[in-house]
């Protein structure tokens, strides 16, 4: 949720009050000025950044009216405290009208604290202030890896999967209870045939998120390629007998679970999940290639 308001106070008085504000008893805010934020990310940085900074960028909405100038600021709000840490964006100046700007802030996380709120405001030049917006209370959990998580999900998309893994690791290592970090550097590992690694990775994601179906299908992929096909098979049906509906999961479960149908001399089994795989993808890239599969074992 954002909260809204418009008051004519001091920064030094704004710290002081702005989030003790009661959302269902806030002001209108007047049509004239008005600040929003679209969107909350981390972004792309040319450099390693240490592990415990976290590069923001906010895209925010503002319309200024009242005045001709004024400048846009972030500030974070450690915990459940009422009033803002040294740390802030840089200024950015806004002329009178509508548009979208983006504040990049660079966040260092103190020892211990583990919710941040942001809020942007709108001032005037001689720094009093129009309008702000906040975000509500967010877990940083996730946040200290997600730079590298980004960087890692870049180099995937180049496929180049050594330098994905590397920055995966980075990641778990400052945001070590993010299942999903553990579940990307599985599949990352499973490219790199490192399936015993990639397996490990995917049962503690398991264990972070017991029911998480792409994670057992990851595994029962690593499993496979791993010559452990029995143990490939219950990881793989886990995920179809665990589906509420029929999505991306099941579809190339049935399609592995083909293939460890195969491995284990069950032939029939293995056409039954196979043309599951087909009847689930008619488009299916592969087609010719399962089709053949079907008729060999037929």
């Amino acid at each position: 949720m954002i909260r809204h308001a418009r008051l004519s106070r001091s920064i030094a008085a704004l710290v002081a009050t702005v989030l003790l504000w009661p959302v269902g008893a806030m002001a209108a805010e007047p049509a004239d000025d008005h600040v929003e934020i679209v969107s909350l990310t981390t972004r792309a940085q040319a450099t390693e950044i240490p592990p415990e900074s976290i590069p923001f960028r906010a895209i925010v909405n503002y319309r200024l009216q009242s005045t001709s100038t004024g400048f846009l600021l972030l500030f974070p709000y450690q915990d459940n405290q009422t009033s803002s840490t040294q740390q802030k964006s840089s200024e950015m100046s806004v002329q009178s009208g509508s548009g979208q700007v983006s504040l990049d802030f660079d966040y260092t996380i103190p020892p211990g604290v583990r919710s941040l709120t942001l809020m942007v405001a709108l001032f005037k030049s001689e720094q009093k202030l129009l309008t702000w917006v906040s975000t509500k209370p967010f877990d940083l959990t996730p946040w200290p890896g997600r730079a590298a998580f980004d960087r890692a999900m870049a180099a995937r998309a180049s496929q180049d999967y050594a330098a994905a893994e590397r920055y995966l690791t980075a990641a778990i290592d400052v945001s070590p209870e993010m299942p999903s970090y553990y579940y990307w550097r599985g599949d990352t590992r499973t490219y790199l045939s490192l399936y015993d690694a990639a397996i490990d990775d995917f049962t503690r994601s398991i264990t972070l998120m017991p029911d998480d179906r792409a994670s057992y299908l990851g595994r029962g992929i690593a499993a496979l390629w791993n010559g452990e096909p029995e143990a490939a098979l219950s990881d793989l049906t886990f995920a179809l007998d665990h589906a509420t509906q029929t999505d991306r999961v099941s579809v190339f479960a049935y399609r592995v679970r083909g293939t460890a149908h195969a491995a284990l001399k069950q032939p029939a089994l293995a056409v039954s999940d196979y043309q599951a795989y087909l009847a689930l993808l008619p488009s299916a890239p592969d087609r010719a290639e399962v089709e053949a599969w079907i008729a060999d074992l037929s």
